[in-house]
């Protein structure tokens, strides 16, 4: 029934598509009459000069030729056109700009009665250029840009993320909350989808984020409402990582190194080369990124008539590290048709230590004692993870501009986990001297072997002059097998035992088919998208410690709208909707226990079903000069919640488990401002609101929960010269609650100078992480039988240094044009 349903919808979204290829001719339309009851209109497409590609939120402003009055103006959309009516008779000129480019004016636009309709055709834009005193000053691009269904961070503007992976430039992004052990959050929810160059990951969530330097991305795209067009996992959104790719002709690449004071360092470059006929490119980066900390807690259970308090503290290291090759070649066959290959490989570690003295003492009521124990407790984990993954792409476009094309993709994951943890408990004195009796000692081995498959074809077609369509089909396939050995110490033989009680297989399957649509029209001032994704669910789970088999067939809809509205000329509204989803994860679904501590098991849910979220959100912008101020609105609900819980046991025996608690609420907004305040100082900060509210029930008791969450942060970048800059950045994490306790607030600080050497080939970049020592983060959880509190602090005033030579990437000094003015003319209203 289910394939039928899908098969049904794609041949209505093809035959939309084919029945459009009779609506349009792609020439375009120079001078035709339209209804005189909507005016002239005056249309065109704003490009980038070198790279050819489209510029969206390109400002156009439309002036009157005889007094230079401004008559009305709007933005670009997407792919870089324009249409402005409601014109009256006479003679214009049109100014073309943004931000970091020279501005371009279309002189003497005659419109009358028989010209109404005017096609400006392509207008090319050219990155601004300046000789100041025999120094070439460029300008930039802001760090932050906003587009109809995105924020993309610019990362080059962010020096503070020099050296460091994704996670450090997230953590002055706004929307984005990073702790202290490089966890990311998107607004409030850990529940997000990570793409690179619109393709999965080989990692998931924070994982993959930190395991891409910094160095090798372009921009960061966070996209909080997808359109159907996209996979509809991850509650939060999606956060695209754009690569650097290069954009001229012949050989060129970058090389960067850090290292700082905690013994991090790591290592990256690409290379490419480029003619007209094929781009190729390899590259390759390793990292050992270090943290070290301190933590402290303590915790209360109540049962059997007794009360056993637990009080913690020690130190944690953890690092992570790997290497990773990468490759790619671009085919350009014709004009018109690309075809691609890429491919990685490489591996993921962590390692884990911990040294933690431990003092039990259980308190009995009846009859009265206590009774004191004192341990140190010793972890030593470490986790190799082994991939590759590869992908075909396919490009054809029907005309120069793209907007008419197909595209297409095959891409297939390997990974191979292996994690062994090392667990001790020995029995110390008062002062946690240590003996030589052993309270636990235990080993864990988990295996892990997955594969991912990917197929999708993409296809979009210009309907009428503003119209687009776009539809697809997209398959995923996942199979996984989990491997589970626990082992105790036998002291006689001196050899590990297995133990079966906690030791299991489970193997995964899952195949996911969708296909969407979308169309997109702009009506005057009024740009919408509406789109509509249906997809198709088969999952399979099998475990060795049960005869049952977890089966589950679904058909799900997730539909889209996207709408934006140009109040000014600098002024925009912006409006938009999509349902989600988040699935629960393996271990959410293993059904076997698991151990974790001598106090603490872990057990999963098959039964968990997935989250889904209805997401709002509206944002007003408004431009001036090179600046703009921005405030979004949004509201998120959710049903079907899956939340940690943690029960206690009659033995006392804590459970770590995940269950459905009914919804949960978000509802806030966020206020940027992006302000070029001097030639020498910018300001970029942000501070988000939200009400947080989770209704439901954990362990047969009613929750109601609600708190105010405040996040903010400031970014300001000092200018000393073309070549130097000093950057200060301070986040503020608000204190939030969970269905079991709350987090408290956090604040940190970090401080970074960059200088350019050798005409801009060699980039120096010395930066302080938290330079006050404020970072870490502490909070509480209770239920009916037991209390707990926990606090974490990392190493403070970490110094580190990146050097980034960048090979044959310089540009040559332009020549030619008036000194005077960026301005670039034209006469008459075609080119």
């Amino acid at each position: 029934m289910y394939p039928k349903r899908i098969l049904t919808l794609f041949l209505i979204a093809l035959g939309i598509a084919g029945a459009s290829l009779t609506t349009r001719a792609d020439q375009p339309i120079k001078s035709t009459v339209v209804d005189p009851a909507l005016k002239s209109v005056i249309k065109g497409k704003i490009v980038e000069k070198d790279s050819k590609s489209p510029m969206e939120y390109a400002n156009i402003s439309i002036y009157n030729a005889k007094d230079s009055s401004l008559v009305t103006g709007g933005i670009t959309n997407p792919n870089g056109e324009f249409t402005i009516g409601k014109l009256d008779n006479g003679t214009y000129y049109v100014e073309a700009n943004f931000i970091g480019f020279n501005k371009t004016r279309v002189n003497n636009i005659q419109i009358s009665s028989n010209h109404s309709s005017i096609d400006l055709g392509t207008i090319p834009l050219e990155a601004s250029h300046q000789q100041l005193g025999g120094v070439e000053v460029v300008a930039e691009r802001p760090r932050v840009e906003y587009k109809v269904d995105k924020k993309v961070i610019n990362v080059e503007q962010d020096i503070n993320a020099a050296g460091g992976t994704a996670v450090d430039v997230l953590e002055n992004t706004p929307s984005v909350q990073v702790d202290i052990e490089g966890n990311v959050t998107l607004r409030g929810s850990s529940s997000f989808t990570v793409f690179i160059d619109g393709r999965p990951s080989a990692l998931s969530g924070s994982d993959a984020l930190q395991q891409i330097p910094a160095s090798a991305l372009q921009n960061i795209e966070i996209i909080t409402n997808p359109s159907a067009k996209y996979d509809p996992d991850g509650m939060a959104g999606i956060i695209n990582l754009v690569t650097k790719k290069n954009a001229l002709t012949g050989f060129d690449g970058i090389v960067n190194v850090s290292g700082s004071t905690n013994e991090s360092r790591s290592l990256d470059f690409t290379v490419n080369h480029k003619n007209a006929k094929r781009q190729i490119t390899f590259g390759f980066d390793t990292n050992n990124r270090k943290f070290t900390g301190t933590n402290e807690s303590t915790r209360e259970t109540y049962y059997n008539d007794s009360t056993v308090y637990l009080d913690s503290n020690g130190d944690r290291d953890f690092n992570r590290h790997g290497y990773r090759f990468k490759g790619g070649l671009d085919l350009y066959l014709t004009d018109k048709t690309t075809l691609g290959f890429t491919a990685s490989v490489g591996t993921h570690n962590r390692d884990n230590n911990s040294s933690v003295n431990n003092y039990y003492h259980t308190v009995i009521n009846n009859p009265a004692g206590l009774t004191e124990k004192y341990t140190h407790e010793s972890e030593d984990s470490k986790s190799k993870n082994d991939f590759v993954d590869a992908s075909i792409n396919f490009l054809h476009k029907y005309n120069e501009d793209a907007t008419h094309k197909l595209e297409g993709m095959i891409y297939f994951r390997n990974r191979t986990g292996h994690d062994i943890e090392y667990q001790s408990e020995i029995i110390t004195d008062e002062n946690f001297v240590t003996g030589d009796i052993y309270d636990l000692r235990v080993r864990t081995t988990e295996g892990e072997d997955s594969q991912d498959y990917r197929a999708k074809l993409d296809y979009t077609r210009p309907l009428g002059e503003t119209g687009k369509l776009e539809a697809g089909f997209q398959s995923r396939m996942r199979r996984e097998t989990e491997d589970y050995i626990f082992e105790d110490y036998d002291t006689d033989s001196q050899s590990w035992i297995n133990n079966p009680d906690y030791t299991s297989s489970m193997d995964f399957k899952r195949d996911i088919h969708a296909i969407y649509s979308t169309y997109s029209n702009k009506i005057d001032k009024v740009e919408l998208m509406a789109g509509l994704r249906g997809e198709y669910t088969n999952r399979e789970i099998k475990h060795t410690a049960s005869a049952e088999t977890y089966k589950i067939n679904r058909f799900d809809w997730f539909p889209s709208v996207h709408a934006s509205y140009d109040l000014l000329a600098n002024t925009q509204l912006m409006a938009s909707y999509s349902r989600r989803i988040n699935r629960p994860r393996g271990w959410d679904l293993d059904p076997f226990e698991t151990f974790m501590n001598q106090t603490t098991i872990r057990k999963g849910s098959p039964d968990l079903k997935p989250e889904y979220t209805n997401s709002y959100d509206m944002s007003l912008m408004q431009r001036f000069g090179t600046s703009f101020v921005s405030l979004d609105g949004f509201y998120r609900e959710t049903s079907d919640v899956i939340s940690r819980i943690t029960e206690v046991r009659d033995d006392g025996m804590y459970v770590l488990t995940s269950a459905n608690v009914s919804q949960d609420k978000s509802t806030g907004a966020e206020l940027m401002l992006n302000l070029n305040l001097t030639k020498w100082l910018l300001l970029n900060s942000s501070v988000s609101v939200y009400n947080y509210k989770l209704q439901g029930e954990v362990l047969g008791k009613y929750i109601d929960k609600s708190s105010t969450n405040t996040d903010g942060r400031v970014n300001a970048t000092l200018k000393f010269s073309s070549s130097s800059r000093m950057q200060l950045m301070g986040m503020y994490r608000g204190p939030s609650v969970s269905a079991q306790g709350d987090r408290k607030g956090s604040f940190y600080s970090n401080i970074s100078y960059r200088h350019e050497l050798m005409n801009r080939k060699l980039t120096a970049t010395l930066s302080v992480q938290d330079i006050f020592g404020s970072g870490g983060w502490k909070g509480t959880n209770s239920g009916s039988n037991f209390s707990s509190t926990f606090k974490f602090k990392h190493e403070p005033r970490v110094v580190q240094l990146t050097l980034s030579f960048k090979l044959n990437n310089y540009k040559t000094d332009k020549k030619g044009g008036d000194e005077d003015t960026n301005e670039m003319e034209y006469e008459g209203g075609t080119f």
